[in-house]
């Protein structure tokens, strides 16, 4: 009898053990040797650690969970806890997160990264937890401008009027590309690269890291550095499943991304001159265009937005006393 007891004590303990054990998915479109993917990583061991294993996170990189568009909303109906990617995402949701992916909108990045820790940036988290039921985690992790990857040399304004341009679907970037006269047209991220090579697009605007990660220099070999866009990475929960933890584990979520986002930085300040330097190898051009003659065309394109209502009216305003 006593064994028994023994047995069943040891097996309520496991069981408790178990039903601990938090499990959160974190969904991801960039490949595995991006470094948000390595610095989530670190983040899922970072809190297992800090949670002593009563929350385990586990990270689905390449698109596994179906496209952003499709995670996003997984989100929001709580069939998945995370997501993790660019910020402008979550302009499909509330509008005013696309004031960080419109061309030229921000000075540079580090204006883009004051303004996504300023108080203007908790106001807009605010209406994602009271009007769809998210919260963002961390919207500051670092990433690389954007620049233009195409099938023939863009040196000019002039080069892009026409351009059939890979854009990810959001209104930011197709009214931004579409103010600067080129074709903008909506492809996911996992098939870019087809789409170049089939001749669908002639050229797609990402930092240098998703130029070299998904290997577009194969396809495309000529790199035009309009420098156009600055867009932070960002992280939403679902807000029930983070208001079902306990305090200790909100906290140690919170630290864990902070760390984590440290690694991510170092990683896309070190790695920006090896990725030029192999794309240069692999016989892509580099050129340098006139910037003030692309921020020149979109000068109006923050208001044309704001009384389109996509975002909210005067936000521009605020963003731009942020310095």
């Amino acid at each position: 009898m006593r064994k028994m007891l023994v047995a069943a004590a040891m097996l309520m303990a496991l069981s408790s053990g178990a039903e601990a054990a938090k499990q959160l998915r974190v969904g991801m479109v960039m490949t595995p040797d991006h470094p948000h993917v390595i610095a989530m990583n670190k983040f899922a061991d970072l809190v297992k650690a800090k949670t002593n294993g009563s929350v385990e996170i586990k990270v689905f990189p390449t698109s596994q969970l179906g496209n952003a568009i499709a995670q996003i909303q997984s989100v929001k109906m709580g069939t998945l806890e995370a997501f993790m990617d660019g910020a402008g995402w979550y302009g499909q949701l509330i509008g005013d997160y696309y004031i960080f992916a419109t061309p030229y909108l921000m000075k540079d990045i580090g204006h883009t990264r004051r303004v996504a820790a300023s108080p203007l940036a908790e106001e807009i988290n605010q209406k994602l937890i009271e009007k769809h039921g998210m919260r963002m985690l961390t919207l500051g992790w670092l990433r690389l401008a954007r620049d233009v990857i195409s099938k023939k040399p863009l040196k000019s304004l002039a080069d892009v009027q026409g351009l059939k341009m890979r854009v990810p679907e959001l209104t930011s970037f197709s009214e931004g590309w579409r103010a600067l006269g080129a074709s903008p047209t909506p492809v996911a991220y996992s098939e870019i690269y087809l789409a170049l090579q089939q001749g669908v697009v002639e050229s797609a605007e990402l930092s240098m890291d998703m130029f070299y990660n998904i290997k577009l220099y194969e396809v495309a070999k000529n790199i035009t550095l309009t420098q156009h866009q600055a867009e932070p990475g960002a992280m939403i929960i679902n807000e029930r499943f983070y208001k079902g933890l306990t305090p200790a584990e909100q906290k140690a979520i919170t630290d864990a991304l902070k760390e984590a986002g440290a690694l991510n930085d170092e990683l896309i300040r070190k790695d920006q001159d090896r990725i030029v330097a192999a794309m240069k190898a692999a016989g892509v051009s580099f050129y340098e265009i006139n910037r003030a003659e692309f921020r020149e065309k979109t000068k109006n394109l923050p208001y044309a937005l704001e009384e389109k209502g996509v975002w909210t009216k005067g936000l521009y305003d605020k963003v731009k006393k942020i310095d």
